[in-house]
């Protein structure tokens, strides 16, 4: 395998540069300003879209489209007695799914709960990517790496991306395609304390620049991170690479910082601290930031519990390219227990916001997980939550992806009478036809 060098410029400290709100006891009110549009108008009923192929059960989709109109998902599935990972594509806008193009082995086992879950992307061509864990022996894992590159039709075989000696955790990985057509990924790996004596991980990073043939040098980004928070990736228009992820801080304080590269991921500067949210919590929240670059704009959105404020899905962004912050917002008001966001970047322009949580309009205070979806405005306003249709049962880990037309599709993991589903809404603005 190619490797391909990368340095680090410096490591990471505390940082110098962050945002706040000011706190002038009780909660703090950081609501948005809210956005009245474009409103999106969802299908009556969401629908569990695997059930025609008769799988007894399938998790964790990621969804993505191609300007040709197809919908792609990423699901893992149950094949017999093996968890397997596949690809499933729709050329109707989502009325039906075909079967699944394998991409896993057939005797080994896929890993994915939580945010420790597998990811998707395409290429600037043809190429379909995925990123996941499978198992090896016992609860040990590799991270996997297949490609397809001809829109995932079939995929090559998979292989491991570390390049450790030793083994070690490696989990909670994510995967993006910068607008280079080089391939990112990042996980949290404890290879610097296997026996994970210190209650925490660091950010490894691994760049492909041959479409996913090879990947060069692994290289440790973070350390004294966050354990089971997922980092990510975003792509600046001057090259920039940004990565995000939980650091802790002294105290156990565990709040979002991002490192920035300016020379095209060679090297990258210290982490900016996203927020002073100084969350003091002795255990891991599961649950890392999502962040996304449009419009020349650094946007992120994460879970929270602190700065005495109401704990839910804050919001901010950067139009200096990550070297600073406005103070955030929350993103999830009237929302209970909201989590697990996921920004995406709409074709053409524009940024939607999901996550899950439990609305409060409900007689009982604990009504079902539901998907909710935010607009993100021009200058950064937000809409109020809407709450996506489902099926009256508990949802977890909503994704979402849209298009130029009007279009977006919401995805997610709910549990039906036939075992764990892959459960889809699809919803159009009102001046859209399609789909």
């Amino acid at each position: 395998m190619r490797k391909t060098g990368l340095s680090i410029l410096s490591a990471v400290f505390l940082l110098s540069l962050s945002a706040c709100s000011d706190i002038e006891g009780g909660f703090v009110d950081t609501t948005a300003t809210s956005l009245s549009g474009p409103e999106y108008h969802f299908e009556p009923e969401s629908r569990a879209i695997l059930e025609p192929l008769q799988l007894s059960s399938s998790r964790h989709p990621k969804v993505d489209m191609r300007a040709s109109g197809g919908v792609y998902m990423l699901g893992v599935y149950q094949e017999g007695d093996t968890t397997r990972l596949g690809l499933f594509s729709s050329h109707n806008g989502g009325d039906t799914f075909d079967p699944p193009t394998p991409i896993s082995g057939p005797t080994v086992n896929v890993s994915s709960h939580g945010e420790n879950s597998p990811s998707l992307d395409f290429g600037t061509l043809r190429e379909a990517y995925v990123l996941f864990e499978q198992i090896t022996h016992g609860e040990d894992t590799d991270l996997m790496f297949a490609r397809s590159l001809n829109t995932g039709y079939w995929f090559e075989k998979p292989y491991k991306i570390t390049d450790k000696e030793v083994p070690s955790s490696n989990a909670f990985s994510s995967m993006r395609v910068a607008p280079n057509g080089d391939l990112w990924a990042a996980w949290l790996d404890s290879r610097d304390d296997p026996e994970q004596t210190t209650g925490k991980a660091a950010v490894y990073i691994a760049r492909s620049t041959d479409r996913g043939e090879s990947f060069g040098e692994n290289i440790r980004l973070a350390p004294g991170v966050c354990p089971c928070c997922r980092p990510t990736f975003a792509f600046g228009d001057e090259g920039e690479v940004f990565v995000s992820w939980r650091q802790v801080y002294e105290g156990s304080i565990r709040d979002m910082a991002i490192a920035t590269s300016r020379d095209g991921g060679e090297t990258f500067e210290a982490p900016v601290r996203v927020a002073d949210d100084n969350w003091h919590i002795e255990g891991c929240p599961h649950s890392g930031a999502s962040i996304v670059y449009s419009g020349g704009r650094l946007y992120v959105a994460w879970y929270t519990a602190g700065s005495n404020a109401e704990p839910g899905v804050r919001f901010t962004w950067s139009d200096d390219a990550g070297r600073s912050f406005v103070p955030a917002v929350n993103a999830s008001p009237g929302v209970r227990f909201a989590n697990h966001p996921m920004l995406t970047r709409i074709e053409g322009g524009g940024v939607l916001l999901t996550f899950q949580g439990r609305a409060l309009e409900t007689e009982s205070k604990w009504g079902p997980v539901s998907p909710f979806l935010v607009t993100v405005g021009d200058g950064g306003e937000l809409s109020l939550p809407m709450q996506v249709p489902g099926n009256g049962g508990s949802i977890s880990y909503p994704v979402l992806t849209a298009d130029s037309q009007g279009a977006v599709f919401v995805a997610w993991t709910e549990a039906t009478r036939q075992g764990n589903q892959i459960v889809m809404s699809r919803g159009a603005t009102a001046v859209s036809t399609y789909p």
